[in-house]
């Protein structure tokens, strides 16, 4: 196994929860974006807090060694003899949602056990089945990601500056297995075949999808327009596909976290867009998947900021003013924010350009620009906060 690190926000929440037996946690992320790794360092942690062996099992679905559990029923009958009813016992059921119906086991858990339960799933709506409403109020959901550039650059950096650091991590992204190191043939390769397990395990198999070549041109167009409003009857059009179907595949894709959605509305109307953006997962799979033009720099970077955005706890819509756009509009703690999100200020045009939307905008609510040539942060006459892509990734 490759070089670890803590990622200390993830492993804060559960730890926050633990002990807490009348909660589940839950972790859910796209696939290979960390969950079985901090379940692997959070019992490292529990051992070193004096549990024992004895007090913890791991069942990771997705070895063969638990091929014969189809359903609860053959996972109720694994576990009866290996879970104590009394005393304190820590169970961790890694990609939970292989085992058909799981949920009445873990119900049942709750109720005839002491056990403190954690399960991962690589599907946002593993808690959205009818049968998820027995354990509705009972558990606590934690969220994860690929690695942010904070943790990227504890794990890669060595010691190199930030500039050079982001460079490679604008380029291949933020999964933990990937290794820029390995050499270029054999990220691409790694990221192709976690391309198509998420394509044909996540989607395909779970979404019931007939037709993966379709899926696989509409999972293409969104990461060729991430960051780009998105109409569902002009992508069916585009893609000569029947718009329910693409309004389904796009639900599939968000299921399996691989894109996210972020609404439009009219900031001084609060009307909303029939057409959302949607953003990806990763910039590197992305990358890999459809390649990067010089065209697409700014999208791209526009997606390494929505997904810090979105660690940081903030709701993110886009923002209209009038006929001018503003990338980010956020919300944390009844507090808002605007952002903007550009390469940088070729000339005065281009720097007006970019600070008009936030400069249309007479609130008071924080307002800045992101850029990716410059480093630094400063502030305009008029208090528009100007900053760059490094210093906004390494700070809080």
């Amino acid at each position: 196994m490759g070089r670890m690190i803590e990622r200390p926000e993830y492993m804060s929440e559960l730890e926050t929860f633990r002990g807490d037996r009348n909660h589940i946690k839950v972790l859910t992320g796209v696939r290979r974006c960390g969950k079985s790794t901090l379940l692997l360092q959070f019992m490292d942690r529990l051992r070193k807090e004096g549990v024992s062996e004895d007090e913890m099992l791991l069942m990771n679905m997705e070895s063969s060694e638990y091929d014969g559990i189809g359903d609860h029923t053959d996972l109720n009958a694994y576990l009866k003899d290996r879970v104590p009813r009394k005393g304190r016992f820590y169970l961790f059921l890694d990609e939970i949602q292989r085992v058909k119906d799981w949920e009445r086991t873990v119900n049942a858990l709750m109720v005839d056990t002491e056990a403190d339960i954690y399960i991962t799933g690589s599907n946002a709506h593993l808690l959205s089945t009818d049968l998820a409403t027995y354990l509705t109020g009972r558990y606590v959901e934690v969220r994860m990601l690929p690695l942010s550039f904070r943790e990227y650059t504890e794990l890669r950096g060595n010691g190199r500056g930030p500039e050079d650091v982001f460079k490679e991590y604008f380029e291949s992204g933020g999964f933990p297995g990937i290794d820029p190191a390995m050499g270029e043939h054999a990220v691409s390769a790694m990221l192709e075949d976690l391309y198509s397990s998420i394509v044909f395990r996540d989607m395909v198999s779970r979404g019931k999808v007939r037709k993966p070549e379709e899926l696989g041109k509409m999972v293409a167009y969104l990461m060729l327009n991430i960051g780009n409003p998105i109409e569902s009857t002009r992508m069916a059009r585009e893609l000569h596909m029947n718009q329910r179907t693409v309004e389904r595949y796009l639900a599939v894709a968000q299921d399996a976290c691989m894109f996210y959605r972020a609404d439009r509305y009219d900031l001084k109307s609060t009307a909303l867009s029939p057409a959302p953006k949607y953003y990806a997962v990763d910039q590197g799979l992305r990358n890999n998947t459809v390649g990067m033009a010089s065209k697409d720099r700014g999208r791209v970077l526009e997606n390494i900021v929505y997904l810090e955005l979105r660690r940081r706890g903030y709701g993110i819509t886009v923002g209209k003013w009038d006929s001018r756009e503003v990338d980010f509009v956020t919300e944390r703690n009844g507090r808002r924010a605007y952002w903007q999100v550009c390469l940088g200020y070729y000339d005065d045009d281009t720097e007006a350009r970019e600070l008009a939307p936030l400069r249309a905008i007479r609130d008071n609510n924080p307002k800045t620009v992101i850029l990716m040539d410059r480093s630094g942060d400063t502030v305009t006459r008029d208090g528009i906060r100007e900053l760059g892509i490094t210093d906004f990734l390494l700070g809080e």
